[in-house]
């Protein structure tokens, strides 16, 4: 942020999901592996597909098993397809995802700005149906303006917030809250104001130091946003 988009108040707020709004990262993380493990892949793989899944957090599970599917040194290949794998992917999230936690202070953070007469919205590389779902029956669909996600991109996803809200890019007075590289490069090709959360990021190094190079602000978690707003 500029010193004087500093002082200049948000059109709308946009939330990443994952690590943002709920403290799912390490399911995701861990049922990745286990549909890998239950589909026949070999242990080496899977190791080696988790540390690629958790350093891309933010990268939708197509493009993440379309990746996985491209490598050709897998130790084993099991018949399988990108959908297939995706499909047994929500599969087996679906219920854990309705039931995680929430980040600390999320729903008080969100009902406050909601509150305020700020507009909304989630931009996820989440399956967007998925994340409609999963956020009605959690009862947080209508705090909401918007709730985007794969398998369009988080970048084609900003552009519908742009549409719901007239705007046209670079969107400088949007704010894009979000805890991974993915989020950032969606937010700085956007032009929308990135804060990063930090605490549940499964790539603290990276981000910290894209913190310091490009100075984003960071918050431990959105407890921290309203005095940035």
């Amino acid at each position: 942020m500029t010193a004087g988009q500093d002082t200049v108040r948000p059109q709308a707020v946009v939330f990443d999901c994952d690590g943002v709004l709920l403290a799912s990262n390490r399911l995701k993380t861990a049922i990745f592996q286990d549909v890998l493990r239950d589909t026949g892949f070999a242990a080496t793989d899977i190791s080696r597909f988790a540390s690629f899944q958790q350093a891309n957090f933010g990268m939708s599970r197509y493009r993440l098993f379309d990746a996985l599917l491209a490598w050709t040194d897998l130790e084993q290949r099991p018949d399988t397809s990108r959908d297939a794998l995706c499909a047994a992917y929500g599969q087996a999230l679906y219920g854990r995802y309705v039931r995680c936690r929430s980040t600390p202070g999320m729903l008080g953070v969100v009902r406050g700005l909601h509150a305020t007469g700020m507009p909304l919205f989630v931009v996820s590389g989440s399956d967007g149906a998925e994340l409609r779902s999963v956020f009605a029956e959690r009862g947080l669909a209508q705090w909401f303006v918007g709730i985007h996600g794969s398998p369009a991109t988080k970048t084609e996803n900003l552009g519908l917030v742009a549409e719901a809200l007239g705007l046209v890019t670079p969107m400088h007075r949007v704010v894009f809250v979000g805890d991974a590289e993915a989020d950032w490069k969606a937010a700085a090709g956007t032009g929308c104001r990135f804060v990063y959360a930090d605490h549940f990021s499964t790539a603290k190094p990276r981000m910290r130091a894209l913190a310091g190079e490009h100075g984003f602000p960071t918050i431990r978690d959105l407890r921290g946003l309203p005095a940035l707003l």
